[in-house]
């Protein structure tokens, strides 16, 4: 540092800290204590009095002022050794450093810039080290440094969190409209997870979602909503496997009149599976998803994502770990996740996802594809109806479908209450469709429901 920038630093650590020292102050105290902490100043004894100044303040502790606050050091027995042999003459010289109590938010912005600075240069320093001495691998060194230089940048967010609220206070205030990805279903950082058995039709619902949101097209209405970048990560299936029915759904979409634009829809294909236990999968994730900056992001299938060969909470943890990087990394994009179900037990599938039961609790959003009773829905099989059925608590509303049925054109057709039957598919230019060879005759629908082959 400079000895400009040294003396300009100092002269700012002295105002603000000083502001403190003055009882009129006490309107932007809590927005300067919230800006810094004592750690953040460059001298050390400075640092000691603001946390000491911070707590004062805190605790209500009536005027502050450099004689009450000279008064608790000497309880402490702290005056001499803090202050210096010349005790409270350098509080009252901290307290007449002020030019003017209001413009401490702005010496407060110098203190903490150079703080900041400073800590960036720590973990440049750390990474160096590891670069030196080798330390693990090169990959898990960049993910160290990444991680280190993000925390240096989110530092003021977290210092930000609001204090405590009066009931009365927080019920007064409006709800705030949900940031949506798609109205009504997925809102930024929300998490929905999608199981089925095999063969359930989950890999389609989760395509037929990405394909119709990329499109401007509601996932399973007869709705446009603004078009949404998606990012796909297909860690189970072939491009030879995939490809076929996402050229179908996108054909469906532009029959609809809305086309995939490019630039809306990226993915890639990975059946080997990916290992995000691993900082260079993770390291990969996240350069994905910086260069595509997804609004919706799916991954998966779950089990695809560690070769640990475990289920347990032991495998679960450091997958959820990566998932929220690349949440983080993504500035929370809505994400998509398909889970494999347990097999069938005594007759009866259980919905909820193979694996730890940390996978309950983690998702905001999850549901199950499960085959309606015929005896309870005439029909069913023909239909190939489909409940969706919730394996956890929501923690929102959303406008979700009681059913699902086999599509015509896209995979699934969403009925709204059980018992009801489909009324119809999704309404397109029919024209256009037939001349694309998507309408089958009515006799002889397409088994498009049928992830396992095409036809």
């Amino acid at each position: 540092m400079s000895e400009e920038r040294a003396g300009a630093l100092a002269e700012a650590e002295d105002a603000v800290a000083g502001t403190l020292l003055h009882p009129e102050a006490k309107d932007l105290v809590p927005d300067l204590i919230n800006t810094l902490a004592g750690a953040d100043f460059d001298s050390r004894r400075h640092g000691e009095l603001w946390d000491l100044l911070s707590e004062m303040w805190a605790a209500g502790a009536g005027s502050v002022d450099p004689i009450t606050v000279a008064a608790r050091l000497v309880e402490r027995g702290d005056l001499t050794r803090l202050c210096g042999p010349a005790g409270a003459v350098w509080l009252h010289q901290l307290h007449d450093a002020v030019p003017t109590v209001a413009h401490a938010p702005a010496y407060a912005e110098i203190v903490r810039e150079e703080a900041q600075w400073r800590a960036l240069g720590l973990a440049a320093a750390r990474t160096m080290t590891a670069v030196q001495q080798r330390t693990g691998t090169a990959v898990a060194a960049a993910e160290a440094a990444v991680d280190s230089a993000r925390a240096v940048r989110d530092q003021q967010v977290q210092r930000l969190d609001d204090g405590p609220e009066e009931l009365l206070d927080f019920l007064d205030q409006a709800d705030d409209e949900p940031e949506w990805v798609i109205p009504g279903v997925l809102a930024r950082w929300d998490r929905l997870m999608i199981t089925a058995g095999e063969g359930g039709g989950k890999s389609l619902m989760l395509r037929q979602i990405l394909m119709r949101s990329a499109a401007g097209l509601h996932p399973w209405k007869s709705a446009r909503i603004a078009p949404v970048r998606v990012l796909h990560i297909d860690a189970e299936n072939a491009a030879d496997q995939a490809r076929p029915w996402l050229r179908r759904m996108a054909q469906a979409a532009e029959a609809e009149g809305a086309p995939v634009a490019r630039g809306q829809f990226a993915l890639r294909m990975i059946p080997e599976g990916l290992d995000v236990g691993q900082a260079a999968d993770r390291a990969w994730l996240a350069r994905m998803v910086e260069q595509v900056r997804p609004d919706l992001i799916s991954i998966g299938s779950l089990y695809k994502l560690t070769t640990s060969g475990k289920s347990d909470e032991e495998a679960a943890r450091p997958v959820m770990a990566a998932l929220e990087m690349v949440r983080a990394v993504s500035g929370g994009a809505a994400m998509l996740l398909e889970a494999h179900a347990p097999h069938a037990h005594m007759g009866k599938r259980d919905l909820r996802p193979i694996g730890s039961s940390l996978w309950m609790r983690w998702p905001e959003f999850g549901f199950g594809l499960a085959p309606a009773d015929p005896a309870k829905n005439p029909g069913a099989q023909e239909l190939r109806l489909m409940d969706w059925v919730p394996w956890r608590g929501p923690r929102s509303e959303r406008d979700w479908p009681a059913q699902f049925c086999q599509g015509v054109r896209w995979p699934w057709q969403a009925i709204q209450h059980r018992g009801n039957a489909p009324v119809g598919t999704i309404t397109i230019d029919e024209e256009r469709a037939t001349a694309a060879g998507l309408i089958p005759a009515p006799s002889a629908p397409e088994p498009f429901w049928d992830d396992q082959q095409i036809h």
